[in-house]
C-alpha cells in the first residue's frame, strides 16, 4: 500500500509539474503575444528605416543644391571668358585695321591730323575698347587718350 500511496503521489508531482510547463510553454507562445511582439518590432524596424531615408534624402538634396551652384557658377565663368575672348578677337581686328590705317597715314604724313586722331580715339572708345589699348595703338600716352575723352564729355 506505501507503495500505491507512493506512486500515486509521484504521479501527481509529475502531473502537477506537466501541467505548470504546459501553461508555461502556452504563455510564452501564446500567437497573441508572439504577434504583439513581432509588430513592436517590425515597427521599431519601420521608424528606423523612415529616419535613414529621410537622412539620405537631405544629403541628396544637399549634394544636388552644391551641384546647382557649382554649374551657375561654371556658366557665369564661360560667359565671361566668351566676352573676354571676343573683345580679345575684337581687339585684333581692330589692331590689324588700325597697323594698316597707321600704314596708310605713314605713306600720306598729311592726312594725319590732329582732328583725325582724336575721332579715332573716341571711336575706339566708344566701342568699348580701355584707354591703355587705345593708346597702345595709336602711338600715343594714356594721358593724353584720357584727355581726349574727357574733353568730349563722355
Amino acid at each position: 500500500m506505501i507503495y500505491i500511496v507512493t506512486i500515486s503521489l509521484i504521479l501527481m508531482g509529475f502531473a502537477i509539474l506537466y501541467l505548470i510547463l504546459v501553461r508555461k510553454i502556452n504563455s510564452s507562445v501564446n500567437p497573441k503575444a508572439l504577434i504583439d511582439e513581432i509588430r513592436v518590432e517590425v515597427d521599431r524596424i519601420i521608424l528606423q528605416l523612415n529616419n535613414t531615408t529621410e537622412r539620405n534624402i537631405n544629403i541628396i538634396e544637399d549634394k544636388i543644391n552644391e551641384l546647382s551652384d557649382l554649374m551657375d557658377k561654371a556658366d557665369k565663368k564661360i560667359a565671361l571668358l566668351r566676352r573676354e575672348s571676343e573683345k580679345y578677337s575684337m581687339s585684333k581686328n581692330y589692331s590689324n585695321i588700325l597697323t594698316q590705317n597707321k600704314k596708310d597715314t605713314e605713306k600720306s604724313p598729311e592726312i594725319k591730323k590732329e582732328v583725325d586722331v582724336k575721332d579715332q580715339v573716341l571711336k575706339l572708345y566708344r566701342e568699348g575698347f580701355s584707354t591703355s589699348v587705345i593708346a597702345n595703338h595709336m602711338n600715343l600716352p594714356i594721358g593724353e587718350v584720357e584727355l581726349i575723352i574727357s574733353l568730349t564729355g563722355r
